[in-house]
């Protein structure tokens, strides 16, 4: 079977485990660069050098954080054509990383996040953080893997934070502030389809986020029941197929989802699990493609 994987980050990790994964299978594996999308059309025939002589079976898309559109556009004429597309829904949704409409999805279904503003206005930042309370986050809301968040635990810090943005121009609404929760355990829940991974993460030195991918250190967790249907709630509530979640419980017990990520990542829970994570998922992606 002829495997094409798109992408406009080649050098995700996950995706060469994919690439290991798909040979080890006995597929014929192609990853593509999209992140300079261009194109050409000639004499009424269109033309992408990175699809010249390229006859796929399967198109999986994964980690396309640019030129969304174009090559959402090209992908759908191609799936009209009968190839087979597995994109997590990315075709429907248009999009890899939006934090403001997967948290409204999220409110809208009931599902427990930290309250959370989003502002076109920086002198409502100030105000708004006296509401939530210090310590606070700030996060851009097009980001992932940890990158663009901050913490503030006083007024001065967040104050000298938006002088800076105003100052490069900044728009106020690429960010989103949060309550900061103080938690127990703070944990990613990989879902690919009906296999459920758990994984409690814990922050390098000096770093507040526990992020894997920003050094974290990571091992397996025993989810209860709640927590797994609470990650399969919010996954179905931002439409997806493929999801990491983010979870954080507290000393009290209560939980809270503070993202889905639509590109989760592999290669933490590959650690923490000892399972082999990329081939569940190109997998469940082969059979899953439509």
């Amino acid at each position: 079977m002829n495997i094409v994987l798109i992408t406009t980050r080649s050098t995700l990790e996950e995706n060469l485990r994919i690439a290991e994964e798909a040979k080890i299978l006995g597929h014929a594996f192609k990853l593509i660069d999209m992140k300079e999308f261009e194109y050409g059309i000639t004499n009424g025939k269109l033309y992408i050098k990175q699809f010249e002589n390229l006859y796929p079976d399967i198109i999986i898309m994964r980690g396309v954080f640019n030129s969304i559109k174009s090559i959402t556009a090209y992908v759908e004429s191609l799936r009209s054509k009968g190839v087979k597309v597995f994109d997590n829904n990315f075709l429907s949704h248009k999009y890899s990383i939006n934090k403001i409409a997967d948290l409204i999805k999220l409110a809208q279904a009931g599902i427990p996040v930290p309250d959370s503003y989003h502002l076109h206005d920086f002198k409502k930042y100030s105000p708004t953080a006296n509401k939530l309370g210090y310590p606070m986050i700030c996060k851009l809301t097009r980001t992932g893997k940890g990158a663009g968040v901050y913490k503030f635990d006083n007024k001065e810090d967040l104050t000298k934070f938006v002088v800076d943005l105003e100052n490069r121009e900044a728009e106020p609404e690429s960010y989103l502030l949060q309550e900061f929760i103080p938690y127990k355990y703070d944990l990613r829940i990989l879902i690919i389809g009906s296999d459920i991974f758990c994984m409690r993460r814990f922050p390098k030195k000096g770093d507040f986020r526990a992020n894997f991918s920003l050094g974290g250190s990571v091992e397996l967790f025993d989810l209860d029941e709640k927590g797994n249907t609470l990650a399969i709630n919010a996954m179905q509530a931002v439409g997806i197929e493929v999801a990491g979640v983010d979870l954080l419980i507290t000393e009290d017990n209560k939980r809270y989802i503070l993202e889905v990520n639509h590109t989760p990542g592999m290669i933490g829970m590959e650690k923490a699990t000892s399972k082999n994570i990329a081939k569940v998922y190109l997998e469940y992606a082969i059979k899953n493609a439509r």
